[in-house]
């Protein structure tokens, strides 16, 4: 009986060594899921998100908010009357914001799982046109990089997770359930995404704990530039040109992200210009209205420049701050990144406005010299352009 017992203990000694040499290292080394963002809508309301798109073309005033906090959700709702351009409406959020202000950036060959519960009323319908309740995309490029929308697929109302090809602009759904069994009622949806040349996209839906969809997209291009990073949105954007549309609302709660593996170190970025007269357009406290926002650029001081200015008149910024120690006309020479012949519409203090034609490449930034007329004091003055989109907006320097 004691030799059994030794013989025993022998082999429950060489197991746990076994354990322990076999299992710790791979435990070790095997990436885990992180959570990096799990916002409440009661702390963080929509400071959550990296910017707002609440009617953004200022449409329909009387409506606003049309984001805002209900009780432990986040609601996206949808008048009739709102236009986000001739033929479209949106009321959406994009990004994701830690309690800290930083943004979470999903960049190249990153894993992330982006979980959260929907309420879709049945007013929220599906349409023969574009309906979208998120969207992956990056600033660089205006074509979505994923979406989860409602069409109508063969006269049945739909909700589709599908992605976007560059080369051909056009959209392929690889996930579909039936919409109507899913409105009015709290459901929850998983978007796990590589965001890489050679990327996937899984789409989970679930009503309970019954699982309705669970589809994955494999080796699909998700990561469409070298400067920009990919960023979630949540929120309403549709056509209005489908018939039947309702006013119409979204609810969304319990949003949380996860990445696969530690997080990813900060951008480090070269610091701004701070030469006497010098202004960096990203600066803290100028306006970024409508579409026009920062966004990082490698060529530019300070490593960011301002995209999307001109085309209509509510994409603008305006560089605040500007001083001048008498009144006069100074010159102001304008550095950008220009796309073949582009031109800004400049004016001082709310004043006539100037053209500030530019020729170049976007890859390298280019300069133009106006000059300026100055109150003595501090200045303001806006960028933007009635008909076409203008350059990209790096800095300024007044002299």
């Amino acid at each position: 009986m004691r030799k059994h017992g030794l013989r025993l203990a022998g082999i429950l000694s060489a197991m746990a060594l076994i354990a322990q040499v076999g299992v710790t290292p791979q435990a070790s080394a095997a990436p885990r899921w992180e959570t990096r963002w799990n916002p409440s809508p009661e702390r963080d309301g929509v400071n959550a998100f990296e910017a707002l798109e609440d009617d953004r073309r200022g449409s329909h005033p009387e409506g606003q908010p049309h984001v805002f906090v209900d009780g432990n959700a986040w609601k996206f709702t949808a008048h009739l009357e709102d236009r986000d351009g001739s033929d479209r409406m949106r009321n959406e959020v994009r990004g994701m914001r830690t309690a800290d202000g930083t943004p979470l950036e999903i960049r190249e060959d990153e894993t992330w799982r982006l979980t959260y519960q929907m309420y879709i009323p049945g007013t929220l319908d599906a349409t023969a046109n574009f309906t979208h309740i998120w969207q992956l995309k990056n600033s660089d490029v205006s074509t979505p990089i994923a979406q989860i929308s409602l069409p109508i697929v063969g006269g049945v109302q739909k909700i589709a997770a599908r992605y976007w090809t560059l080369e051909d602009n056009k959209s392929h759904d690889f996930a579909l359930a039936d919409l109507e069994p899913i409105q009015n009622k709290w459901v929850t949806t998983t978007i796990e995404l590589k965001s890489g040349d050679d990327g996937y996209m899984r789409w989970v839906l679930k009503d309970g704990r019954r699982t309705i969809v669970d589809q994955t997209a494999e080796n699909i291009d998700l990561w469409w530039t070298q400067e920009q990073y990919n960023r979630p949105k949540w929120g309403i954007y549709r056509s209005i040109k489908s018939a039947g549309l309702q006013e119409t609302y979204l609810l969304v709660k319990n949003l949380k992200a996860e990445q696969l593996g530690p997080a990813t170190p900060p951008v480090k970025l070269p610091e701004p210009d701070r030469s006497p007269g010098t202004y960096e357009a990203e600066r803290v406290g100028n306006v970024f209205e409508g579409a026009a926002e920062p966004a990082y650029c490698a060529v530019c001081s300070g490593g960011r420049k301002v995209i999307l200015i001109g085309g209509n008149i509510y994409d603008y910024t305006v560089v605040k701050g500007v001083l001048s120690e008498t009144t006069g006309t100074r010159q102001m020479t304008v550095h950008a990144l220009v796309d073949g012949s582009q031109a800004f519409s400049v004016s001082v203090n709310g004043g006539d406005a100037i053209k500030v034609p530019m020729t170049g490449t976007k890859d390298t930034v280019t300069t133009a010299t106006v000059p300026v007329d100055l109150v003595a004091g501090v200045n303001t003055i806006r960028f933007f352009d009635l008909t076409a989109r203008g350059p990209e907006l790096d800095k300024i320097v007044i002299k």
